[in-house]
């Protein structure tokens, strides 16, 4: 099943009997604030999860997290959180562009992803509390890489972004598709089918139906469990518990693609719309003249054209607000890999 079939399907099979039994619960506070490491710690505890992750057999060489650093804290530290079912190869051109402007990068890999059997199911066993806290240790390694702290992810790496925006005081969030509802199902009727889909047995989907395990990138999954999936949907879920209060980050980016193919924009622009009536520093950026439609529009191996149409706006959202510093004096070094 396609996306766009499983969207025309799924909400429609469940609302009428299932609208009655939804409820809601108030939200707990939010998590603690991380202490602020010291730029030594940071890149120690960055370095001890790439030297964690390469001695585990069952993850490729491009699943590694990444880190880009010149030695000394700078001006701009940036996170980028890869999308569901990828891994942080996706983002790799970007982060070395970031890099090259002055800013330490640190790309993390996301829980049960970078698999090397990529028909794996491990997806299926994903959860929120997983997600929130790869999300939070991410933005505690990076608060000592810089005075300045940004993070960029698409599609479930934007839902990270956001849920940073609402959590943490971070300076920018730039969230691109994220994944907080499939496209075409409204939030409300989604809410309930994938709470639905989620009591009956996983089933696995492709990406492509055409092409199955053939599909690109070779170094992320070809397709996904539908009880993943669900939890990711639950995931921005818990975002829009915790909107009803101003979030903690000082601005947050929302950028869409007028074309898209996988997300459903309007719910995200509801969220923006919460935080805006807030008090919060919102924005949205509409990316458009990218082609056929499409969800994926940062990895280079199935969408090239994001390096010149893509990579420089997200850069400038990044370095519009303070020009990215490195101190001159300490030759730049790359910590990719352990």
């Amino acid at each position: 099943m396609n996306r766009r079939a499983f969207a025309g399907g799924v909400g429609a099979s469940v609302v009428g009997s299932m609208l009655g039994g939804c409820s809601s619960t108030e939200p707990r506070a939010l998590p603690d604030v991380p202490p602020h490491l010291s730029y030594h710690d940071s890149v120690r505890a960055i370095r001890a999860i790439i030297a964690q992750d390469t001695a585990d057999t069952t993850l490729i060489h491009d699943a590694l997290p990444r880190l880009y650093e010149h030695g000394v804290p700078v001006q701009n530290a940036v996170i980028l959180f890869h999308g569901f079912t990828n891994c942080p190869q996706q983002f790799d051109l970007l982060a070395r562009q970031f890099h090259a402007r002055g800013c330490n990068v640190y790309v993390p890999r996301l829980p049960r992803h970078g698999q090397s059997d990529r028909l794996t199911t491990t997806l299926a066993n994903l959860t929120i509390e997983e997600l929130g806290r790869s999300t939070l240790d991410a933005f505690a390694f990076a608060r000592g890489l810089g005075r300045r702290v940004s993070s960029v992810g698409l599609s479930l790496g934007g839902s990270m972004s956001l849920w940073l925006a609402q959590a943490m005081p971070i300076d920018l969030a730039v969230a691109v598709s994220p994944f907080l509802m499939p496209i075409g199902i409204p939030r409300g009727v989604g809410t309930v089918a994938m709470h639905t889909l989620y009591t009956i047995p996983s089933m696995y989907w492709w990406w492509d139906p055409r092409v199955k395990q053939n599909c690109l990138p070779t170094y992320a999954y070809p397709g996904y469990p539908t009880h993943g999936l669900a939890e990711v949907t639950f995931f921005g879920d818990k975002i829009f518990e915790y909107s009803h209060g101003k979030p903690l980050g000082r601005e947050c980016i929302l950028v869409t693609n007028a074309n898209e193919s996988a997300v459903n924009n309007s719910v995200s622009r509801d969220l923006l719309a919460q935080w805006k009536t807030n008090g919060a520093n919102v924005s949205e950026v509409v990316l458009s003249g990218l082609g056929p439609p499409r969800h994926d529009i940062i990895d280079p191996t199935t969408f090239p054209q994001g390096v010149k149409l893509v990579y420089p706006r997200l850069i400038e959202m990044v370095l519009a607000t303070e020009g990215s510093y490195v101190d001159r004096n300490h030759p730049p070094r790359v910590q990719a890999f352990a």
